[in-house]
């Protein structure tokens, strides 16, 4: 049977957790700093304290961290090796991972930064894939560094964040590497995915954004290198770039399709003189298919057919004819979460009506309502221990307030207002209410101009959203009664322009008269998070 060894708990550093582990065991490693260098050859499950939790999003805090100096910080030499949730950082004499003629290991959920190489690994004889999978690869760049150096086989890179490297490449694919998938990565502002000396390479849906350089550059030696469904765009070079600068031998076999290809300084697609063998069996360079930033197609060697980004083939190797009218695809407004509004005592107004309770919450002047004892029956409302959104997860859970005086039949008004925020351009507002109350509530949600505070709410905001009986005499007579209600709501303002605002939620809530032998506590507790999306 498995067991599980906690460090510090049982060893006090991780190496000696792993010295002392067996085979399929799990190591699990508490927040903290271990400064050491490990070698992990056993095919455990070393797991951080960010084990699971996507390593591109989370606030960097409660991290397990490992750092120090050496050729590498964290060595995987066992087959089916699991590193989950660590921050692998400050080696400035080498890797921060390696994994060295193993296979089936999986480098998960880590944030890999300001090492002199983020990630390298080496050839290897296994047939199992290996897995790097939402990782932050950060700055490793000391004193010139790649993201990732590769030269294995079987490899499966999806899901990462890649930025920082300036010197070399973000992903540098070369020596024998082969079967490699490269997918769904953002490699943004960095350098390009470097290619030499490879087989059967796949880099399929990927966003590369202002690549310092050319984008993806196939620099010799490759075999079967298929692009697809990427975003390249804004390089300072060009968008894919081939040639042999790297190796003799030409390249063959390239196909490059449904891509977006705009914005890059210099070429879309270049091919260097002599550097791609389109003799059969060999294919000719598929560049088929791609939208070239103009319906009019791409400009291939200065004679058109459009006004697009520029192919450069002075061998006219490329197969360029069918093109896209129009990019492949759809862009999604980035949505931002700006703030999160969450009951307590010192942000709840309380006034005799919702209205009055909107202008003291309005103003920042008027009666505050008190936090009340949570009623064993009542519903709580909890985030998940594990939030890992660095705006919101750092707000309190919600607390359950009422006016300072309790007694059935109770009505009141209650309001709360964000924080203001800056809209820079212009957008949307978006915003999720999760509300509980006993007994019965009345919400509404309202747009402020924060520079004047006046309302500006019009529909769909501004609107009375109803649940329950407002009766304060118990019309609600059998299960569920109105108090059992955990209520959800969420809208998008109109378009607005840039400017500052605050959201202010507000509820009309009833204290039912006391039936039969049931109490008559009173509360409300809600939270709301409010985001923006440009539009």
């Amino acid at each position: 049977m498995p067991n599980l060894i906690l460090v510090p708990q049982d060893y006090s550093t991780i190496q000696a957790a792993i010295n002392n582990a067996l085979d399929y065991d799990t190591i699990r490693v508490a927040p903290g700093t271990y400064t050491e260098n490990i070698t992990v050859n056993k095919t455990i499950q070393l797991l951080g304290a960010q084990a699971g939790i996507d390593a591109r999003t989370r606030a960097g805090t409660q991290e397990s961290i490992i750092t120090g100096t050496g050729s590498t910080l964290v060595r995987v030499s066992a087959d089916n090796v699991v590193v989950d949730g660590f921050t692998i950082q400050g080696n400035t004499a080498g890797n921060g991972v390696h994994a060295g003629n193993v296979s089936g290991y999986w480098i998960f959920n880590n944030i890999i930064q300001n090492n002199t190489l983020g990630v390298f690994l080496e050839p290897n004889s296994g047939t199992t894939t290996s897995q790097l999978r939402q990782n932050l690869v950060r700055d490793n760049v000391s004193p010139t560094g790649n993201g990732i150096f590769l030269r294995a086989l079987n490899v499966f890179i999806d899901s990462n964040r890649i930025t920082g490297h300036r010197e070399n490449a973000s992903i540098n694919i070369t020596e024998g590497a082969t079967n490699v998938i490269i997918s769904n990565n953002d490699i943004i502002d960095d350098t390009s995915i470097a290619l030499e000396g490879s087989t059967n390479i796949k880099i399929a849906n990927n966003r590369l954004i202002d690549t310092q350089g050319t984008a993806i550059f196939i620099g010799g030696d490759t075999n079967i290198t298929e692009i697809e469904g990427n975003i390249i765009s804004g390089s300072t070079g060009n968008g894919i770039s081939v040639n042999n600068i790297f190796s003799a031998v030409q390249n063959q076999n390239i196909r490059a399709k449904d891509n977006s290809i705009e914005g890059n300084q210099l070429a879309g697609l270049n091919v260097a003189a002599a550097s791609y063998n389109n003799t059969a069996p060999n294919r000719p360079l598929d560049a088929t298919n791609n939208w070239w930033g103009s319906p009019s197609g791409p400009n291939v060697n200065g004679g058109g057919p459009g006004t697009g980004q520029a192919i450069t083939d002075p061998d006219m190797v490329t197969l360029f004819s069918p093109f896209l009218a129009a990019t492949p695809f759809v862009p999604v407004p980035p949505v931002t979460p700006v703030q999160r509004l969450s009951s307590s005592a010192a942000n709840v107004y309380v006034a005799t009506d919702r209205e009055m309770a909107v202008a003291a919450a309005n103003l920042g002047t008027g009666t505050l309502a008190v936090e009340v004892p949570q009623f064993p029956i009542w519903a709580s409302l909890t985030k998940f221990v594990n939030d890992n959104n660095p705006v919101f997860g750092a707000i309190p859970d919600p607390t359950t307030v009422w006016s300072s005086s309790m007694a059935p039949g109770q009505v009141f008004g209650f309001a709360a207002s964000s924080s203001s925020f800056t809209i820079t351009s212009e957008g949307q507002v978006l915003i999720y209410l999760t509300a509980f109350a006993d007994n019965a509530m009345e919400a509404q949600i309202d747009l402020v101009d924060a520079t004047t505070n006046t309302l500006i709410s019009s529909p769909p905001l501004g609107t009375l959203l109803l649940n329950g009986s407002m009766d304060p005499t118990p019309v609600v007579l059998e299960p569920p009664f109105n108090w059992q209600n955990i209520r959800c709501y969420s809208i998008s303002t109109a378009p607005i322009p840039a400017g500052q605002y605050k959201v202010i939620v507000s509820f009309t809530v009833v204290n039912y008269d006391q039936y039969m032998s049931y109490p008559y506590p009173a509360g409300l507790s809600f939270v709301a998070d409010i985001y923006s999306v440009s539009v």
